[in-house]
């Protein structure tokens, strides 16, 4: 129906929960969560071997869904996202297989990261809004469902509620936005609109679409002030979901408005530079100043993600190429080590049911593998070298100099600085001596925890060390999204 990477998680969403149906109640999450894994993995050996492929051209796959026919494009800066997807979804279901044991239904519950998966899949390689905007709410819908998966908990269920209320107003404009660019061009596929404002010089109606478009997807992407869904939906969603949402399903977001901006509307590029200039800094302001009055972890890393928009904001701000490449590569980046802090988070809640910086101080001594991880992920999510961290943060402040902004690069700098300020009250409460008699009896996170904890924290040092890969995919990606001939 669709390419084999989407195919093959909707197989297995199908055939997760029927399983878990017929699985004693004890054995549920370890054999979805398996099942689930199978899936994952089959998906991402399809993208990888399709990856070499699309280097030349892109493949365009026609979907016929009855009286709707359209396509998908599988592409390069596609693939980039999609690779994070799967991966962080891969990690998040191993995880769960222990951390989930104590829910019920949990056959459902993976079933809901594989459709949310595919959702972001499809949306990274829509040729068309229409299709676009479908993959988009089948992510958003499934996204609120798992924010709110323990609806015992009344925290959970009101950070479902605010998260589906703001989404779903954000799709609304969504719709609007899309309304108004078929009015001007006449047609919805990405490259025939990009073609037919190839040549635009602005006017009203192409700003009021823009506008509405970013604002729409701006919602999911936290653009302040738009982001007060955020706090809430990753600290009350379980740890596996923060990690998804946060490494993965917001860094789509800011990707979509990557390929809207750099791809259909750079005929406007001097207004929306300007603008996002602004939002960058407004990001960095709100996202680092409210972090550190927080006592709540989850709530912490929640606002120091909003911060890490505005530093990938300054790199859309930048307008180039290069600027676009450091928004992609901070966008892989901040996804691997936002996921590695909130699944290290996880752990230790799992072990000792709490979050707050005075409840975990010492908890570092009796889970240390846990502890390094989260210290690797601090230390790079400041931006300290030799971590991925440093290297996609310095390539934000060259493409300040580049495009003569060096006043923002100088900001990025100073709120890194200020960042530290929160960063080292999570450390100083891990590397703190133990106050809490009960935490004596806490031991290390379960073994299918720490492996995904471990793949994360190995890949947060490797892309760091060697960041030529990942460096060079995030390259060839900007060069697509700015280039509208290699779709025609």
């Amino acid at each position: 129906m669709f390419t084999a990477i989407i195919d093959s998680l909707l197989i297995f969403s199908v055939l997760t929960p029927i399983v878990g149906l017929l699985t004693p109640k004890e054995k549920t999450s370890t054999i979805c969560g398996s099942l689930s894994l199978v899936g994952f993995v089959i998906s991402i050996g399809f993208l990888l071997r399709i990856i070499p492929e699309i280097h030349e051209s892109p493949i365009k796959i026609p979907v016929d869904a009855g009286l709707v026919r359209t396509s998908l494009m599988i592409d390069l800066p596609g693939s980039f996202i999609s690779l994070l997807a799967l991966g962080l979804g891969a990690f998040a279901v191993i995880y769960s297989t222990k951390f989930m044991e104590r829910d019920s239904g949990t056959h459902l519950y993976y079933s809901l990261i594989m459709a949310m998966t595919v959702g972001m899949v499809g949306v990274s390689y829509s040729e068309d809004l229409f299709t676009l905007f479908v993959f988009w709410e089948l992510m958003c819908i499934t996204s609120y469902v798992l924010v709110g998966f323990r609806k015992d908990e009344k925290e959970s269920v009101e950070a479902a509620i605010k998260y589906m209320l703001m989404s779903g107003v954000g799709s609304a404009t969504i719709l609007f936005g899309m309304s108004l660019i078929y009015g001007l061009t006449g047609t919805l596929n990405l490259p025939r609109i990009a073609l037919s404002l190839e040549a635009a010089s602005g006017g009203l109606w192409l700003y009021i679409s823009l506008g509405m478009l970013i604002t729409g997807f701006g919602i999911k992407a936290a653009i302040v002030p738009l982001h007060v869904w955020v706090p809430d939906a990753y600290t009350a969603s379980p740890s596996p979901i923060s990690a998804i949402i946060a490494g993965a399903s917001t860094e789509l977001a800011v990707f979509v408005i990557c390929k809207l901006l750099f791809f259909i509307f750079p005929a406007i590029k001097i207004g929306w530079m300007e603008f996002f200039s602004a939002f960058a800094v407004l990001n960095m302001i709100l996202g680092n100043i409210v972090g550190l009055l927080q006592n709540d972890v989850k709530r912490m890393l929640a606002y120091s993600s909003v911060a890490h928009i505005g530093y990938i904001f300054i790199g859309i701000a930048a307008g180039t190429k290069l600027g676009l490449t450091a928004t992609l590569l901070h966008i892989f980046n901040h996804g691997i080590m936002k996921a590695l802090a909130f699944l290290c988070m996880g752990a230790i809640i799992y072990r000792i049911g709490r979050r707050n910086l005075e409840d975990i101080a010492g908890v570092g001594r009796r889970m240390p593998i846990t502890s390094t991880a989260f210290i690797i992920s601090v230390l790079a999510l400041i931006g300290m070298p030799p971590l991925n961290g440093f290297i996609s943060k310095l390539l934000i402040f060259m493409s300040c100099l580049d495009s003569g902004m060096l006043w923002l690069g100088i900001l990025l700098i100073i709120f890194s600085a200020i960042s530290t300020g929160y960063y080292v009250r999570i450390l100083k409460a891990l590397i703190a001596a133990p106050k809490d008699e009960k935490l004596n009896d806490v031991k290390e996170a379960p073994i299918s925890i720490l492996i995904p904890i471990c793949c994360l924290a190995f890949l947060v040092i490797l892309l760091g060390i060697w960041p030529d890969p990942i460096l060079k995919f995030a390259e060839e990606s900007s060069s697509w999204l700015m280039e509208v001939g290699k779709y025609v």
